[in-house]
């Protein structure tokens, strides 16, 4: 009776130790604006360019759509670990994008659904394809308050590191109903923002063992 309780306290230790804990922040790879809705038939390179600056923007302006792309890679994630949990967070500092014509960018709340994107190469399409189910959703009630914005894709990066689907990312807009010409949305800082402490970034918990 007694080896055997000494059995299972050894047992005990060993799958306590063997299961470890841990996080990882990852910083994007790729991030930058695109121009949804944009009228490419004249003078297209002036207006319907991609906005790959110090901000991503998200929402519509005078004359295109703003949504936001982002890729992240899961290298340091290891293969065989499991994902206990995966959230998206970009950084709103009360900067929102404005249709020319208004001095009021950041007059309401907005809904931001994020995305799976289906296009393995961004630079090949104007518009790249998206899946049209929501994978997460983030709101912004007060737009002028600075906040994290964090979207739980816990699902969809399960699905990438187990080799499930292909990581080509996530695509941020307004909710279905909101986009509009001159509907503004939040402008946050992307990967190439000055302080690096606001820039995007993926956090994923998983266990190793």
């Amino acid at each position: 009776m007694r080896a055997l309780l000494v059995a299972i306290a050894l047992a005990a230790l060993w799958i306590g130790g063997a299961a470890r804990a841990a996080l990882v922040s990852i910083p994007p790879e790729a991030d930058v604006g695109l121009p949804f809705w944009c009228d490419w038939s004249y003078d297209w390179e002036a207006r319907c360019y991609r906005d790959d600056g110090p901000r991503l923007p998200i929402g519509g302006v005078d004359d295109k759509v703003w949504r936001a792309a982002l890729r992240f890679p899961l290298a340091s994630v290891p293969p065989g670990a499991a994902i206990s949990s995966a959230e998206l967070s970009i950084f709103h500092d009360g900067t929102c994008v404005a249709p020319r014509l208004t001095t009021v960018a950041c007059a309401v709340g907005y809904v931001i659904d994020a995305h799976r994107i289906l296009s393995p190469g961004w630079s090949r399409e104007r518009e790249p394809d998206f899946d049209e189910r929501v994978a997460s959703t983030a709101v912004v009630l007060a737009a002028r308050t600075p906040q994290w914005l964090t979207w739980d894709v816990t699902t969809l990066v399960r699905a990438w590191h187990r080799g499930q689907a292909p990581n080509s990312g996530v695509l941020l807009k307004l909710q279905d109903g909101d986009e509009a010409y001159g509907s503004s949305g939040p402008y946050g800082p992307s990967a190439g923002y000055p302080d690096a402490a606001l820039r995007p970034r993926l956090v994923v918990h998983y266990t190793t063992g």
